[in-house]
Protein backbone atom coordinates (compact mmCIF):
# COMPACT_ATOMS: atom_id res chain seq x y z
CA UNK A 1 0.00 0.00 0.00
CA UNK A 2 1.19 3.69 -0.72
CA UNK A 3 2.28 5.99 2.12
CA UNK A 4 0.91 8.39 0.80
CA UNK A 5 -2.77 6.79 0.62
CA UNK A 6 -2.37 6.16 4.14
CA UNK A 7 -0.99 9.53 5.27
CA UNK A 8 -4.24 11.36 3.18
CA UNK A 9 -6.37 8.36 4.93
CA UNK A 10 -5.27 9.21 8.06
CA UNK A 11 -6.30 13.63 8.00
CA UNK A 12 -9.46 12.92 6.53
CA UNK A 13 -10.33 10.10 9.06
CA UNK A 14 -9.12 12.64 11.79
CA UNK A 15 -11.16 15.14 10.40
CA UNK A 16 -14.12 13.56 10.53
CA UNK A 17 -13.60 11.64 13.60
CA UNK A 18 -13.14 14.21 15.70
CA UNK A 19 -15.63 16.81 14.81
CA UNK A 20 -18.25 14.29 16.36
CA UNK A 21 -16.35 12.48 19.17
CA UNK A 22 -13.80 14.75 20.65
CA UNK A 23 -15.07 12.86 24.07
CA UNK A 24 -13.83 9.85 22.67
CA UNK A 25 -9.97 10.14 23.11
CA UNK A 26 -9.51 9.84 27.06
CA UNK A 27 -7.56 12.35 28.76
CA UNK A 28 -4.83 9.09 28.63
CA UNK A 29 -4.79 9.51 25.12
CA UNK A 30 -4.93 13.31 24.74
CA UNK A 31 -1.22 12.77 26.16
CA UNK A 32 0.08 10.96 23.20
CA UNK A 33 -2.19 11.84 20.22
CA UNK A 34 -2.28 15.28 19.32
CA UNK A 35 -4.04 15.11 16.06
CA UNK A 36 -0.88 16.57 14.07
CA UNK A 37 -1.18 14.35 10.92
CA UNK A 38 -0.76 17.09 8.99
CA UNK A 39 3.03 17.39 10.24
CA UNK A 40 3.49 13.51 9.52
CA UNK A 41 6.15 12.89 7.01
CA UNK A 42 6.85 8.96 5.26
CA UNK A 43 10.02 8.96 7.24
CA UNK A 44 8.57 9.56 10.53
CA UNK A 45 6.47 6.02 9.43
CA UNK A 46 8.63 4.07 8.23
CA UNK A 47 10.51 4.76 11.78
CA UNK A 48 7.56 4.66 13.12
CA UNK A 49 8.46 2.53 16.85
CA UNK A 50 11.57 4.14 17.50
CA UNK A 51 11.80 5.35 20.90
CA UNK A 52 9.57 8.78 21.31
CA UNK A 53 8.38 8.24 18.32
CA UNK A 54 4.71 7.32 16.96
CA UNK A 55 4.36 4.53 18.75
CA UNK A 56 4.72 5.88 22.12
CA UNK A 57 2.17 4.89 24.36
CA UNK A 58 1.47 1.92 22.18
CA UNK A 59 4.61 0.06 22.20
CA UNK A 60 6.32 -2.80 24.56
CA UNK A 61 9.82 -1.28 24.38
CA UNK A 62 12.61 -3.63 26.19
CA UNK A 63 15.99 -4.29 26.69
CA UNK A 64 17.41 -6.91 25.16
CA UNK A 65 18.26 -9.07 27.92
CA UNK A 66 14.80 -9.28 29.10
CA UNK A 67 13.62 -9.99 25.81
CA UNK A 68 16.09 -13.14 25.28
CA UNK A 69 15.09 -14.25 28.66
CA UNK A 70 11.57 -14.08 27.48
CA UNK A 71 12.43 -15.86 24.53
CA UNK A 72 14.50 -18.59 26.27
CA UNK A 73 11.35 -18.79 28.90
CA UNK A 74 8.69 -19.12 25.71
CA UNK A 75 10.98 -21.86 24.35
CA UNK A 76 10.18 -23.84 27.37
CA UNK A 77 6.82 -23.76 27.06
CA UNK A 78 5.95 -23.75 23.66
CA UNK A 79 6.89 -25.51 20.61
CA UNK A 80 10.20 -23.54 18.97
CA UNK A 81 8.45 -23.86 15.72
CA UNK A 82 5.66 -22.48 16.41
CA UNK A 83 7.11 -19.42 17.51
CA UNK A 84 9.30 -18.68 14.98
CA UNK A 85 6.53 -19.16 12.96
CA UNK A 86 4.91 -16.00 14.48
CA UNK A 87 8.20 -13.85 14.58
CA UNK A 88 9.05 -11.24 11.71
CA UNK A 89 11.74 -11.01 9.27
CA UNK A 90 11.83 -7.70 8.91
CA UNK A 91 12.13 -4.51 11.64
CA UNK A 92 8.87 -2.81 10.15
CA UNK A 93 8.73 0.59 12.04
CA UNK A 94 12.51 -0.06 12.88
CA UNK A 95 12.22 -1.05 16.58
CA UNK A 96 15.62 -0.10 18.48
CA UNK A 97 15.18 -3.18 20.93
CA UNK A 98 14.92 -5.92 18.39
CA UNK A 99 17.70 -7.91 17.38
CA UNK A 100 18.22 -11.02 15.10
CA UNK A 101 17.65 -14.82 16.15
CA UNK A 102 18.09 -17.42 13.43
CA UNK A 103 17.09 -14.87 10.83
CA UNK A 104 14.15 -13.41 12.71
CA UNK A 105 13.52 -10.35 15.00
CA UNK A 106 12.82 -10.83 18.43
CA UNK A 107 10.57 -8.48 19.78
CA UNK A 108 9.09 -8.07 23.24
CA UNK A 109 5.83 -7.35 22.16
CA UNK A 110 5.71 -10.41 19.65
CA UNK A 111 6.93 -12.70 21.94
CA UNK A 112 4.18 -11.90 24.42
CA UNK A 113 0.76 -12.06 22.05
CA UNK A 114 2.34 -15.46 20.59
CA UNK A 115 2.01 -16.55 24.35
CA UNK A 116 -1.50 -14.90 24.12
CA UNK A 117 -2.27 -17.14 21.03
CA UNK A 118 -0.77 -20.32 22.59
CA UNK A 119 -3.71 -19.93 25.03
CA UNK A 120 -6.68 -19.09 22.61
CA UNK A 121 -5.62 -22.10 20.67
CA UNK A 122 -6.22 -24.45 23.46
CA UNK A 123 -9.55 -23.14 23.86
CA UNK A 124 -10.19 -22.48 20.29
CA UNK A 125 -10.51 -24.29 17.21
CA UNK A 126 -9.22 -22.55 13.79
CA UNK A 127 -12.22 -23.72 11.72
CA UNK A 128 -14.25 -21.47 14.69
CA UNK A 129 -13.17 -18.57 13.53
CA UNK A 130 -13.59 -17.30 10.27
CA UNK A 131 -14.22 -13.06 11.10
CA UNK A 132 -11.87 -11.61 13.99
CA UNK A 133 -12.96 -7.66 15.66
CA UNK A 134 -9.68 -6.18 17.25
CA UNK A 135 -10.46 -3.10 19.23
CA UNK A 136 -7.82 -0.52 20.32
CA UNK A 137 -5.11 -2.72 18.94
CA UNK A 138 -2.52 -0.21 18.51
CA UNK A 139 -0.33 -0.77 15.56
CA UNK A 140 -1.64 -3.85 14.48
CA UNK A 141 1.13 -6.33 16.09
CA UNK A 142 -1.83 -9.14 17.43
CA UNK A 143 -3.79 -8.34 14.76
CA UNK A 144 -1.04 -9.49 12.17
CA UNK A 145 -0.46 -13.12 14.41
CA UNK A 146 -4.24 -13.54 14.64
CA UNK A 147 -5.04 -13.11 10.75
CA UNK A 148 -2.37 -15.55 10.12
CA UNK A 149 -2.74 -17.79 12.17
CA UNK A 150 -6.82 -18.29 11.93
CA UNK A 151 -7.00 -16.76 7.97
CA UNK A 152 -9.71 -14.92 8.65
CA UNK A 153 -10.81 -11.52 8.26
CA UNK A 154 -10.49 -8.62 10.61
CA UNK A 155 -11.83 -5.45 11.42
CA UNK A 156 -9.27 -2.88 13.66
CA UNK A 157 -11.05 -0.16 15.20
CA UNK A 158 -9.07 2.16 16.97
CA UNK A 159 -8.46 5.89 17.18
CA UNK A 160 -7.28 7.52 13.56
CA UNK A 161 -3.72 7.82 14.90
CA UNK A 162 -3.31 4.21 15.20
CA UNK A 163 -5.12 2.98 12.56
CA UNK A 164 -2.56 5.18 10.42
CA UNK A 165 -0.08 2.90 12.06
CA UNK A 166 -1.32 -0.29 11.70
CA UNK A 167 -2.24 0.41 8.11
CA UNK A 168 1.07 0.58 7.44
CA UNK A 169 2.64 -2.08 9.78
CA UNK A 170 -0.09 -4.65 8.05
CA UNK A 171 -0.12 -3.81 4.36
CA UNK A 172 3.89 -3.86 4.95
CA UNK A 173 3.48 -7.85 6.25
CA UNK A 174 0.57 -8.83 4.28
CA UNK A 175 0.95 -6.87 0.80
CA UNK A 176 -1.50 -9.62 -0.70
CA UNK A 177 -4.65 -9.20 1.23
CA UNK A 178 -7.17 -6.58 0.42
CA UNK A 179 -7.34 -3.41 2.89
CA UNK A 180 -10.54 -1.74 3.52
CA UNK A 181 -10.02 1.91 5.03
CA UNK A 182 -11.64 5.27 5.80
CA UNK A 183 -11.64 6.09 2.36
CA UNK A 184 -13.71 3.37 1.01
CA UNK A 185 -15.52 3.73 4.12
CA UNK A 186 -16.46 7.41 2.87
CA UNK A 187 -17.92 6.27 -0.78
CA UNK A 188 -21.24 5.13 2.02
CA UNK A 189 -20.78 6.11 5.46
CA UNK A 190 -21.62 2.49 5.66
CA UNK A 191 -19.69 -0.85 5.88
CA UNK A 192 -21.77 -3.36 4.14
CA UNK A 193 -22.39 -7.11 4.23
CA UNK A 194 -21.10 -7.12 0.47
CA UNK A 195 -18.09 -5.16 0.78
CA UNK A 196 -17.30 -6.93 4.18
CA UNK A 197 -17.14 -10.16 1.74
CA UNK A 198 -15.12 -8.98 -0.87
CA UNK A 199 -11.56 -7.97 1.70
CA UNK A 200 -9.75 -8.78 4.00
CA UNK A 201 -8.36 -6.64 6.55
CA UNK A 202 -10.60 -3.39 7.82
CA UNK A 203 -8.85 -0.24 9.59
CA UNK A 204 -12.11 2.21 11.15
CA UNK A 205 -12.01 4.34 13.45
CA UNK A 206 -14.77 3.91 16.18
CA UNK A 207 -18.56 4.34 15.26
CA UNK A 208 -18.50 3.89 11.84
CA UNK A 209 -22.10 2.23 10.88
CA UNK A 210 -21.57 -1.44 10.36
CA UNK A 211 -24.48 -3.40 8.66
CA UNK A 212 -26.16 -5.39 11.51
CA UNK A 213 -25.81 -8.52 9.14
CA UNK A 214 -21.97 -8.68 9.79
CA UNK A 215 -20.99 -11.15 13.02
CA UNK A 216 -17.95 -11.90 14.19
CA UNK A 217 -16.57 -15.22 15.74
CA UNK A 218 -13.81 -13.34 17.84
CA UNK A 219 -13.39 -10.05 19.43
CA UNK A 220 -10.64 -8.36 20.93
CA UNK A 221 -9.40 -6.39 23.44
CA UNK A 222 -6.06 -6.20 24.89
CA UNK A 223 -4.93 -3.24 27.53
CA UNK A 224 -6.69 -0.96 26.19
CA UNK A 225 -10.02 -0.29 27.31
CA UNK A 226 -8.31 0.36 30.88
CA UNK A 227 -7.33 3.30 28.92
CA UNK A 228 -10.90 4.52 28.10
CA UNK A 229 -13.74 7.10 29.60
CA UNK A 230 -16.31 4.45 31.23
CA UNK A 231 -18.91 5.95 28.89
CA UNK A 232 -16.91 4.40 26.01
CA UNK A 233 -16.21 0.84 27.06
CA UNK A 234 -19.84 0.85 27.18
CA UNK A 235 -20.51 1.65 23.92
CA UNK A 236 -17.82 -1.25 22.86
CA UNK A 237 -19.62 -3.67 25.04
CA UNK A 238 -23.14 -3.00 23.30
CA UNK A 239 -21.48 -3.48 19.86
CA UNK A 240 -19.75 -6.83 20.60
CA UNK A 241 -22.87 -7.96 22.06
CA UNK A 242 -24.53 -6.76 19.38
CA UNK A 243 -22.35 -8.55 16.46
CA UNK A 244 -20.78 -11.40 18.04
CA UNK A 245 -21.69 -14.53 16.03
CA UNK A 246 -23.73 -17.56 17.91
CA UNK A 247 -20.70 -19.05 19.95
CA UNK A 248 -18.60 -16.84 19.62
CA UNK A 249 -15.66 -15.26 21.92
CA UNK A 250 -13.98 -12.67 23.35
CA UNK A 251 -10.54 -11.93 24.77
CA UNK A 252 -10.26 -9.25 27.37
CA UNK A 253 -6.71 -8.56 28.60
CA UNK A 254 -6.92 -5.46 30.91
CA UNK A 255 -5.47 -4.15 34.07
CA UNK A 256 -7.24 -4.69 37.34
CA UNK A 257 -7.08 -0.99 37.87
CA UNK A 258 -5.89 1.34 36.30
CA UNK A 259 -6.70 5.91 36.33
CA UNK A 260 -4.65 7.02 33.57
CA UNK A 261 -8.26 8.66 32.44
CA UNK A 262 -8.67 10.26 35.28
CA UNK A 263 -10.55 7.71 37.68
CA UNK A 264 -10.31 4.03 38.04
CA UNK A 265 -11.09 1.76 35.63
CA UNK A 266 -11.60 -2.33 36.14
CA UNK A 267 -11.30 -5.07 34.38
CA UNK A 268 -14.15 -6.88 36.92
CA UNK A 269 -16.48 -3.45 36.28
CA UNK A 270 -17.09 -4.38 32.60
CA UNK A 271 -20.54 -3.95 31.22
CA UNK A 272 -20.90 -7.96 30.60
CA UNK A 273 -24.17 -9.26 29.64
CA UNK A 274 -25.13 -12.65 31.59
CA UNK A 275 -24.12 -14.41 28.47
CA UNK A 276 -20.92 -15.56 28.78
CA UNK A 277 -19.26 -18.64 29.61
CA UNK A 278 -15.59 -18.62 30.84
CA UNK A 279 -13.21 -20.33 29.24
CA UNK A 280 -9.83 -19.21 30.87
CA UNK A 281 -9.36 -16.59 33.37
CA UNK A 282 -5.70 -16.14 35.32
CA UNK A 283 -3.15 -13.29 35.94
CA UNK A 284 -1.90 -12.41 32.64
CA UNK A 285 1.85 -13.49 31.65
CA UNK A 286 4.53 -11.37 32.48
CA UNK A 287 2.29 -8.80 33.69
CA UNK A 288 0.69 -9.43 37.21
CA UNK A 289 -1.60 -6.06 37.42
CA UNK A 290 -3.30 -7.50 34.14
CA UNK A 291 -6.08 -10.20 33.87
CA UNK A 292 -6.60 -12.46 30.85
CA UNK A 293 -10.04 -13.02 30.64
CA UNK A 294 -11.75 -15.63 27.84
CA UNK A 295 -15.15 -15.95 27.01
CA UNK A 296 -17.55 -17.62 24.98
CA UNK A 297 -21.14 -16.45 24.15
CA UNK A 298 -23.37 -18.79 25.51
CA UNK A 299 -27.28 -18.57 26.98
CA UNK A 300 -25.90 -21.78 29.27
CA UNK A 301 -23.40 -22.45 32.21
CA UNK A 302 -23.31 -18.88 31.81
CA UNK A 303 -20.49 -17.48 35.06
CA UNK A 304 -19.60 -14.36 33.66
CA UNK A 305 -20.99 -12.22 36.45
CA UNK A 306 -19.39 -14.80 39.45
CA UNK A 307 -16.01 -14.79 37.61
CA UNK A 308 -16.03 -11.12 37.93
CA UNK A 309 -16.97 -11.03 41.53
CA UNK A 310 -13.88 -13.46 41.91
CA UNK A 311 -11.38 -10.97 39.44
CA UNK A 312 -12.29 -8.55 41.88
CA UNK A 313 -11.01 -10.29 44.83
CA UNK A 314 -7.52 -10.96 43.14
CA UNK A 315 -7.43 -7.04 42.30
CA UNK A 316 -7.72 -6.77 46.28
CA UNK A 317 -5.51 -9.38 46.88
CA UNK A 318 -3.29 -8.06 44.37
CA UNK A 319 -3.02 -4.89 45.54
CA UNK A 320 -2.78 -5.33 49.28
CA UNK A 321 0.77 -7.52 47.94
CA UNK A 322 1.77 -4.50 45.96
CA UNK A 323 0.91 -1.80 48.74
CA UNK A 324 2.50 -4.48 51.20
CA UNK A 325 6.05 -4.46 48.68
CA UNK A 326 5.66 -0.37 48.58
CA UNK A 327 5.77 -0.02 52.11
CA UNK A 328 8.20 -2.65 52.56
CA UNK A 329 10.40 -0.91 50.19
CA UNK A 330 9.64 2.61 51.30
CA UNK A 331 10.49 1.29 55.19
CA UNK A 332 14.29 -0.21 53.92
CA UNK A 333 14.93 3.14 52.05
CA UNK A 334 13.75 5.42 54.70
CA UNK A 335 16.18 3.54 57.23
CA UNK A 336 18.93 2.99 54.58
CA UNK A 337 18.58 7.11 54.67
CA UNK A 338 18.81 7.39 58.10
CA UNK A 339 22.01 5.52 58.34
CA UNK A 340 23.45 7.58 55.70
CA UNK A 341 22.65 10.32 57.33
CA UNK A 342 24.29 9.30 60.25
CA UNK A 343 27.43 8.34 58.37
CA UNK A 344 27.48 11.67 56.64
CA UNK A 345 27.10 13.42 60.22
CA UNK A 346 30.07 11.39 61.91
CA UNK A 347 32.32 12.08 58.98
CA UNK A 348 31.51 15.87 59.24
CA UNK A 349 32.00 15.71 62.93
CA UNK A 350 35.35 13.53 62.43
CA UNK A 351 37.03 16.85 60.28
CA UNK A 352 36.15 19.33 62.62
CA UNK A 353 37.83 17.62 65.04
CA UNK A 354 40.92 17.22 63.04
Amino acid sequence: MKVNRILDVSIISSNDFYKKNTLDKSKHWKKYFHNDFNRKKINDLINFRKVNSLSNGLDDHSDKIKTFNLLEELLKKIDKKFILGNLDKHNIGQSPTNFRYENYYIDYAILLKIYWLNLLNKSIKKNEIKNICEIGGGFGAFSKILQKNFNSRILLIDLPEANMLSSFYLSSFLPDKKFYLYDDYKKNNFLSLSDFLKNDIFILPPNCNIDPLIYFDLFVNSRSMQEMNFLVIKKYFKFIHKHTNVNGFFLNINRYEKDSVGYPVRISQHPYDKDWNVLCSEPSFKQENHHFLLTRRSTKDNNILNELKNIDLNFNSFYKKQNLKQKTYSFIKSRFVFMVTIVDWFKLKIKLIF
